[in-house]
């Protein structure tokens, strides 16, 4: 059964993301039991947790060796002790598979701007970052002809992380190549791709991708 992709032995990662009080909470969570309608899910308590409504929308995102796997739940419940906060979570309907790869690309927010020749322009965090490209989840919908002109898009990486990279920022030419909703938070993915590459941008992306966890 599609449930049992969360106890298998090649998963790594399993975030819970639901929204609260208008802020999109995404939680490293672990799989402590499940039955035939419910499994729960349990992870350290946050400073200032406050504890999310009940029967809200939800999603699960599972993270293997394999791929990457995404799913609808209702967070049914949540109860929270001194060391730990336990979810509720209704049990998935239907996984979606939504990546081939897990170590093709990795999920990190970081600044991002894209900017256009008639002055448009578009600001983000980056929902995951790879040497192809950036997507970034907004709710702010941009006119159709921003997807089929390239623009200038600019990467804040940390700074002074990186050796002969102190000021962290790196600007290539991007493309629009797709949009797909995402989650039930009327949140829509957008992805780009990088044009024209430098070099010695691959190599810094690079290192930061293979050092960053």
């Amino acid at each position: 059964m599609q449930q049992n992709i969360l106890r298998e032995s090649n998963v790594t990662k399993i975030y819970l993301i639901y929204v609260d009080n208008g802020a999109r909470k995404r939680m490293p969570v672990k799989l402590r039991f499940m039955d035939n309608k419910e499994c729960y899910f349990a992870t350290p308590t946050p400073n200032g947790f406050k504890k999310p409504k009940r029967k809200s929308p939800a999603e699960l995102k599972v993270y293997t060796t394999d791929g990457v796997y995404q799913a609808q739940v209702t967070l049914i419940d949540s109860n929270m002790s001194l060391n730990e906060i336990m979810y509720e979570v209704s049990i998935p309907s239907r996984w979606d598979f939504i990546q081939l790869r897990s170590s093709s690309r990795k999920e990190v927010e970081l600044p991002v701007k894209i900017s256009f020749n008639d002055g448009f322009l578009i600001e983000a965090k980056t929902h995951d970052l790879s040497l192809g490209g950036i997507s970034f989840i907004s709710d702010k919908p941009f006119s159709s002809i921003y997807k089929k002109i390239s623009g200038i898009l600019t990467l804040e990486l940390p700074k002074n992380t990186l050796i002969n990279f102190p000021d962290g920022q790196m600007s290539v030419e991007t493309k629009f190549v797709r949009e797909t909703p995402y989650g039930n938070f009327g949140e829509t993915l957008y992805s780009f791709k990088f044009i024209g590459v430098k070099l010695e941008d691959e190599e810094i992306l690079k290192n930061f991708l293979l050092h960053f966890d």
